[in-house]
């Protein structure tokens, strides 16, 4: 039989006694006992604290009927009438000065007044314009029929050119008539003067000579089968004349016997063509003092060197018309003289440059 357990009971405190005070501290094998700290008390009354006080009934302020929501708005309604009434006594509405109004109508009077200013204008312009437009197309139907008449003029004179059997009549359709009358009877003196009917015109190309736009090179077909070039100027609508020099390259002896003969002390106007060259030779071999042109005409293969003292204004001129020619032989009018008991075979002296042109624009006397 086993040990029998000890009984254990709670053992009451005397908490009147002050016998035994001592306090124990249970450890894990032993009981140590705790000097020297005060008895505590377990269940004793705690002193008087201060307690909280609660507020009475009677002292709260109780509202006995609380507003419901139709009340609220009710009143917020009243609050709002009343706000508009003190705000239409406070700012009561005004209306529209007159002077306003009578600046509103005038403003828009005056945009109607303008929008129809404006039309009236535009109809004016309008008018102008057609006006315009009419008197354009009307002086171009002018120079049409002013062209046409040209044309008609130009041929006609072209036609009765050829149609010429006579000195007499040839010099009526020729430019400078008193001045190349000799030139002319001296030319038909060795060549025929027979009349050509003109078939057709092949070309009117117009020419701008010295700032003058009355020149026109005209083309033709002839009944011979040959093709004629004239140079015809355009002096009115109804007046035009050839220039017979040029169709005729007219020179005051011929070119090859000219050349071939050379007799001393001649002068003689002559169409050239002209181009720098560097044949010096017997009277004309000082370079220093000459300046050598090589001198051709048309349908001729002699050649002859024009010499000039190249100090003067002449060698410039003439050296000044060739650079303009770009270099090309450039057609010249010179008044060529033949030495008395000259050497050079080929030699002549240039005494004056008298056109920069086959042609005369104005005749010489006029020029001189």
């Amino acid at each position: 039989m086993g040990k029998e357990k000890e009984r254990v009971e709670l053992k009451p405190v005397d908490e009147s006694s002050d016998e035994d005070s001592r306090l124990y501290r249970l450890l894990k094998n032993t009981v140590e006992e705790v000097d020297n700290l005060p008895p505590v008390r377990v269940g004793g009354k705690l002193p008087p604290e201060a307690r909280l006080k609660t507020v009475g009934k009677d002292e709260f302020k109780i509202r006995s009927i609380e507003p419901g929501v139709a009340s609220l708005i009710e009143r917020d309604t009243q609050d709002q009438e009343k706000l508009e009434e003190e705000w239409e006594v406070s700012s009561p509405a005004k209306g529209i000065p007159w002077g306003w109004l009578a600046l509103i109508g005038c403003a828009f009077a005056g945009g109607i007044l303008w929008s129809l200013l404006e039309v009236n204008r535009s109809d004016e312009r309008s008018e102008g314009l057609v006006a315009e437009a009419e008197g354009i197309l009307e002086k171009e139907r002018e120079e049409e029929l002013e062209a046409e008449k040209m044309i008609a003029t130009l041929e006609r004179t072209v036609e009765n050119f050829f149609d010429s059997r006579s000195v007499d009549e040839l010099l009526r359709y020729v430019r400078h008539p008193e001045r190349v009358k000799p030139f002319v009877e001296n030319y038909y003196s060795t060549t025929d003067l027979a009349p050509l009917r003109v078939e057709s015109i092949i070309s009117y190309d117009p020419l701008t000579l010295d700032n003058l736009a009355t020149f026109w090179m005209i083309l033709c077909e002839l009944s011979d089968g040959s093709k004629g070039q004239l140079l015809v100027e355009a002096l009115s609508g109804d007046t035009a004349k050839v220039d017979w020099e040029t169709f005729v390259c007219y020179q005051p002896m011929e070119w090859d016997k000219f050349a071939k003969d050379r007799s001393g002390g001649y002068t003689g106007d002559f169409r050239v063509y002209v181009e720098l060259d560097s044949f010096y030779t017997h009277e004309f071999s000082d370079s220093d003092y000459y300046v050598a042109f090589r001198l051709t005409t048309l349908n001729s293969e002699e050649v002859l060197y024009g010499y000039v003292d190249r100090r003067t204004m002449l060698a410039k001129r003439m050296n000044k018309l060739i650079a303009e020619n770009r270099g090309a032989p450039a057609p010249m009018i010179l008044q060529l003289e033949v030495p008395e008991n000259v050497l050079s075979k080929r030699g002549v002296l240039v005494k004056k440059l008298l056109c920069a042109r086959w042609v005369y624009i104005e005749s010489p006397e006029v020029e001189q």
